[in-house]
């Protein structure tokens, strides 16, 4: 991704001390980073991100590059996740320091979170910030993540600007490393179509079948059979699995495609019982609205 000679990409395990420099200016607290841990913080954060599976790996982040150096990071995981990487993160702290820090959760099942994104000094007021944001932001609705959240230090009024420019709403507060946090989301706001072409989450047969998919107006249906051959498909049957596989319904709509014989078929994995009569409810819905 490009944003004005801004370049994004993925993180390697060599780009674990810059990570570790971005959660240490994220978090910025002298005092609050010592109490994390231990003295000797950056050794021991940068250790958690050459690590996989845990909170700040580099499994976990973005790079920022500005002509070939890294201007800044961004690292982030889905909230469902956070006790087992918390657990790795500590079991590590443990190991390094000798005592495990109490953390209130940040996050939670339901939203994507943006942990902490940082900018080198001398890359300041470039952008860089707006472009780790959305990029971490793609990649999570990429991966089909609805909703992405962060918190932000209510101190920091400029911060909070900022991600609200970028499309965050604040929805509650809370306390974390004794500081009082706004509790901030953006909502996945792709069309369909995009989160489709650009997901990681499926297979590229599934990508096909789901994007001709979305070509059949509302109030129509279409085979599998038909919708098998527009894709240059041999296997209505493979057209089916990926149907009952589709992670989209109804936003891609399944529930329009039915069988030679007018039947409906099957409907996400089932061919009776509460699963048809919702796919049987959505057509009669739409063809009422024709």
């Amino acid at each position: 991704m490009n944003h004005s000679n801004i370049i994004t990409r993925d993180a390697r395990k060599s780009d674990a001390p810059i990570i570790a420099r971005a959660i240490a200016m994220a978090i910025g607290d002298e005092a609050a980073l010592r109490n994390y841990c231990g003295e000797e913080y950056i050794d021991v954060l940068t250790y958690i991100a050459r690590a996989k599976e845990t909170q700040y790996s580099w499994q976990n982040s973005i790079i920022a590059e500005h002509e070939g150096r890294i201007a800044g990071a961004v690292v982030g995981y889905d909230g469902a996740q956070l006790e087992a990487l918390r657990a790795n993160t500590l079991s590590i702290i443990l190991k390094r320091v000798g005592r495990v820090p109490h953390i209130v959760d940040e996050t939670e099942a339901g939203e994507c979170y943006l942990d902490s994104v940082a900018v080198m000094p001398e890359f300041r007021g470039m952008g860089v910030g707006n472009a780790l944001i959305n990029a971490f932001c793609d990649r999570a609705f990429a991966d089909g993540h609805e909703r992405v959240g962060l918190i932000v230090d209510i101190a920091n009024p400029n911060a909070e600007k900022l991600y609200a420019l970028n499309g965050f709403r604040c929805i509650g507060e809370r306390s974390f490393f004794g500081h009082s946090m706004h509790h901030m989301q953006r909502d996945n706001d792709w069309c369909i179509n995009k989160r489709v072409a650009r997901s990681t989450c499926i297979t590229e047969f599934q990508r096909k079948v789901y994007l001709e998919l979305l070509n059949i107006p509302s109030g129509m249906t279409i085979t599998y059979g038909e919708l098998a051959r527009r894709i240059g498909c041999h296997s209505p049957q493979a057209v089916g699995q990926a149907l009952k596989r589709n992670p989209f319904a109804p936003d891609v709509p399944c529930h329009r495609v039915i069988c030679s014989d007018g039947s409906l078929g099957g409907y996400l994995g089932q061919r009776e019982g509460e699963r048809l009569e919702q796919k049987q409810a959505l057509l009669l819905h739409e063809q009422n609205k024709k």
